[in-house]
């Protein structure tokens, strides 16, 4: 919007309808779905919206679930929703210049000198309510301020299209940012899959995601064989698997999911990534069966497993207001009975790799201790992959050998 929108009374009566819009939204939004699914349905539901008035609303919803958990005073949906752009915007706001004037004047300050502003009625160390789960590897300041900004879209240039992808980028005025040789950010608007080919030549992955390998960098438990046996024993859309496919020059590719569907769009993504030959096979793996179809063992086993997601939760902040506490052990004890599982297929001499995207400790570093102590593997290395700083998610990784 520009600011000469804000200048007549039918323009703020527009702002306050946004508001009004966006707090009956948040007001009936109940967690059962991702946010932005329920806002394609209500906006389906109701044509009345036009293009301008659907961004605007779903801004002010999605800033909303990024600050409302850190307002330390009684204040309105709508409120609110004014608070919330006032400290995530940092350009001129037509409804702030129409409704509360005197914070569109300071609108671009820096974040921290907005945050000194309002802390009368917020404070950042409030966003995240989990701090008794959140492991001790994690810098709690700096994990809530991330939650004050949009995480940033990254991709992998694959082996040998880093000239190819940079020239299309450019061709196409997209700006981006090198973050290493193969990784690109963007903002997380940019259409960048209009321009390059999707997992051809590049991967959308997340700057952390790829960080999963260095991992890889191991001496092989069998030298002297041709192909390094991988399994991807919870694979979902595959990313870790084609990681691999890149980083090793000969593997022998098993991938598996306890869901069928999830295994019939790994076809379409494989072939696109040049991946011919694979086995498959669906296996829910926390319950004890015995693997007919899977007659091999296997050398390395990526097991990126699932779990809270909340080092992920600044894509998704409404996860902040809808997880329940209680299903942080649920996900370790289904964590433990995957690993355990899985780990009777691990030859002698072989890796395995337990991943999460989880900033909580029952989930990592108590799991570790768990798989050390039952299990007869040794740690190699464990680390969570901070993602905090550079609008990135957290993940955590932890190499065992058997």
């Amino acid at each position: 919007m520009n600011m000469g929108e804000s200048s007549s009374p039918a323009a703020g009566n527009r702002f306050r309808r946004y508001l009004q819009y966006a707090s009956s939204i948040l007001l009936t939004y109940q967690g059962t779905e991702p946010f932005h699914l329920y806002l394609k349905k209500y906006f389906s539901a109701n044509k009345k919206h036009g293009s301008k008035d659907r961004k605007e609303i779903a801004a002010l919803c999605y800033c909303y679930f990024r600050v409302c958990l850190g307002v330390s005073v009684s204040m309105s949906v709508e409120d609110k929703l004014l608070l919330a752009t006032f400290i995530l915007e940092n350009k001129s706001s037509a409804i702030l210049s129409s409704i509360k004037p005197e914070w569109n004047e300071k609108i671009e300050l820096n974040l921290f000198a907005k945050l000194e502003m309002v802390k009368a009625i917020f404070e950042a160390d409030k966003i995240f309510p989990f701090t008794d789960e959140l492991s001790t590897g994690i810098d709690f300041k700096k994990f809530c301020l991330s939650f004050l900004s949009q995480p940033k879209l990254y991709i992998r240039i694959r082996p040998g299209n880093t000239e190819k992808v940079t020239q299309k980028l450019n061709s196409a005025n997209i700006p981006f940012e090198h973050i290493t040789d193969e990784c690109i950010a963007f903002s997380n608007n940019e259409k960048v899959s209009e321009v390059i080919l999707i997992d051809e030549e590049a991967v959308i992955q997340d700057y952390n995601s790829q960080r999963v390998g260095e991992f890889f960098n191991l001496p092989m438990p069998h030298p002297e064989a041709n192909t390094l046996k991988i399994w991807d024993c919870c694979a979902a859309s595959g990313g870790k698997s084609i990681l691999a496919f890149d980083i090793f020059e000969n593997i022998e590719l098993t991938v598996s999911d306890s869901r069928k569907n999830i295994l019939e769009n790994l076809k379409f993504r494989f072939a696109k990534a040049g991946i011919k030959n694979y086995n498959s096979f669906v296996a829910d793996l926390s319950v004890h069966i015995h693997l007919d179809e899977f007659k091999m063992n296997t050398d390395f086993i990526i097991a990126d497993l699932p779990c809270s997601g909340s080092g992920t939760w600044a894509r998704t902040p409404e996860q902040l207001h809808f997880f329940s506490k209680k299903s942080v052990k649920k996900y370790a004890i289904l964590q433990q009975k995957i690993v355990t599982n899985a780990i009777q297929y691990l030859n002698a001499g072989g890796y395995f790799l337990y991943i999460t995207c989880s900033v909580f400790k029952k989930e990592n570093e108590e799991n570790v201790e768990f798989i050390q102590k039952n299990l007869n593997l040794e740690l190699i290395d464990s680390r969570y992959l901070e993602g905090y700083e550079m609008q990135a998610d957290t993940l955590f990784a932890a190499l065992f050998r058997k």
